[in-house]
């Protein structure tokens, strides 16, 4: 069920540059901010479920999301996060298939529904904004080959340390003490990301705890007191 729908927006947040508002033009962004409906919701909301048929798509607004996908036998693996400036949902609004992953909120959240039918219309008046989201779903590729590439080639600490390094030189803030994702996400969580099961997760962060890159923080964070050595424990 779809929540209730809000009419007025007053935020003006800075894109991230790699977020899809934050690749385009100034007029093009506005024009995309002007379709959809305006919705918001609490934590740990399920905003988009694996499997489902619907095909809208939410463009984010503030807030932070994750992308999770669960197999046959109930294991959940945590496959992205999301931020304000994004879009979700995308595959089943250009193909029409059902949905291949879950999207879970991390706080509370603010987006843009947009239905297929209203995706497809503006894509269609506006190729420049097509070229950008293939651009968009090409970095997401790459960035799921990578961790391919890295279960080949790193053992699990690395693994972890690769992703998190990523996470948070991307989402992360710089603090007095060093550097903290400011995500609420579990250990199993961020390690499933770089492939691994719940059960490894611990020794992997154990191995980062004793190499001195990553300290255990309170309320699901994590703290990087120094990036760049965290960098070069994952090879980076």
């Amino acid at each position: 069920m779809l929540p209730m729908p809000t009419t007025t927006l007053t935020q003006d947040p800075a894109w991230p540059s790699n977020s899809l508002l934050g690749r385009l033009r100034e007029n093009t962004r506005q024009e995309l901010l002007n379709i959809g409906t305006v919705v918001r919701y609490t934590a740990d909301r399920e905003v988009i479920e694996q499997d489902a048929k619907d095909t809208h798509v939410l463009l984010l607004l503030d807030g932070v999301v994750k992308v999770q996908t669960t197999d046959e036998t109930g294991d959940t693996a945590l496959l992205a996060i999301r931020v304000a400036g994004d879009l979700v949902g995308e595959m089943a609004a250009l193909d029409q298939k059902p949905r291949s992953a879950t999207v879970v909120t991390c706080g509370d959240v603010v987006a843009k529904l947009i239905t297929s039918g209203e995706l497809m219309s503006f894509l269609h008046r506006r190729n420049d904004v097509f070229v950008e989201l293939i651009g968009m779903i090409n970095d997401r590729l790459r960035w799921a080959n990578q961790r391919r590439r890295d279960f080949l080639s790193h053992p699990a600490a690395e693994r972890v340390a690769r992703v998190l390094a990523e996470l948070v030189q991307t989402y992360g803030r710089e603090e007095a003490h060093g550097w903290t994702l400011g995500i609420p996400l579990t250990k199993v969580e961020l390690a499933s990301i770089a492939g691994m099961k719940p059960r490894t997760a611990e020794k992997a962060f154990s191995d980062l705890r004793k190499a001195g890159v990553v300290v255990s923080h309170l309320r699901r964070d994590v703290l990087v007191p120094d990036l760049a050595s965290l960098r070069k424990f994952a090879g980076i």
